[in-house]
């Protein structure tokens, strides 16, 4: 391991006066998951880590403001996986929680880690880009706020230097809208490593109408994609009691066909592709039995423990 000095800044304002001012290459660290192994292995260096870990304003438990779920950067997978708010407003978070890596992975490691590094395999990422969560991000020339689609869509790093996540918003779906969502994965079985694909929806009801699809795959490329014309196309449709369990079929058969185009598209000739848009039609009944539970859809089995 590389020498560096650690900062330990006890509160938000003290954090980003503390990486303004010291000298060499400064990295924030809370959970340190990712961070640490990069340091050991040479891909990252540092002169500096600022500790977040002690940071309050980071680490509060979610709340409801303004029409949107509000978790800070610091808040774990463990803590995201069994919160009632999160459960309840944004369950495929939960489900992404869950999932991700091992029970001491999940207690370190956080949502803000999980969105700097930004990595393609990221649990979180397609599960806020479902969600159509906003970032705020903060640093010496104040604060700024990026849909989650936006960073993605990014071509260069979103973060600055010396710039750090500091809370996540999630918009609350509407008064008399009923809002379903999940996440399935297929990783190792051993439950610890990255998953080879992930995938994540929300779909939202209004008197049997489907008033929002939206859906991200991740695995296949730089970041998650959001499988926009498949939204688009199931977007007012009717789901009648009587009718329910052929339009849940409908669509987990054309999201299988669709994710198998999206695989075909994103990795041509890449060796996982064959076994990839094979996996990735599993996904898809997985994640439309959890949406249409009362179908009794089950015909994917192929998520690791899909939700």
């Amino acid at each position: 391991m590389p020498e560096f000095q650690i900062a330990c800044p006890q509160n938000l304002a003290d954090a980003i006066t503390e990486a303004s001012r010291l000298q060499g290459e400064v990295l924030f660290v809370n959970g340190g998951t990712d961070l640490i192994l990069e340091l050991r292995s040479g891909q990252k260096k540092a002169d500096w880590l600022i500790d977040l870990s002690q940071v309050p304003e980071l680490q509060s438990l979610p709340t409801l403001e303004n029409g949107m779920l509000k978790l800070r950067s610091g808040v774990t997978f463990t803590r995201l996986s069994t919160d009632p708010l999160v459960r309840k407003h944004a369950r495929c978070l939960a489900h992404a929680g869950e999932q991700m890596g091992s029970a001491q992975i999940r207690n370190r490691a956080t949502l803000g880690g999980n969105i700097a590094s930004a990595s393609p395999a990221g649990d979180s990422l397609p599960a806020l880009a479902a969600l159509e969560a906003e970032v705020t991000i903060e640093g010496s020339e104040g604060a700024r706020t990026l849909t989650v689609a936006e960073m993605l869509a990014a071509k260069e790093k979103t973060l600055k230097a010396r710039e750090l996540v500091t809370e996540i918003l999630i918009p609350l779906a509407e008064q008399g809208i009923e809002r379903r969502s999940t996440f399935t994965k297929i990783g190792s079985r051993t439950q610890v490593s990255i998953a080879r694909l992930n995938l994540a929806a929300v779909m939202e009801l209004e008197h049997g109408v489907i008033r929002k699809m939206r859906l991200a795959v991740g695995a296949i490329g730089k970041a998650p994609l959001r499988l926009y014309e498949f939204e688009k196309e199931w977007e007012g449709k009717a789901v009648k009691a009587e009718s329910a369990g052929k339009i849940a079929g409908e669509i987990a058969g054309t999201l299988a066909e669709f994710l198998t185009k999206t695989v075909d598209q994103a990795i041509p000739g890449r060796h996982s592709q064959a076994y990839k848009r094979q996996a990735v039609q599993a996904l898809a009944f997985d994640v439309v039995a959890e949406l249409f539970p009362e179908q009794g859809l089950g015909q994917g089995g192929g998520g690791n423990g899909g939700r």
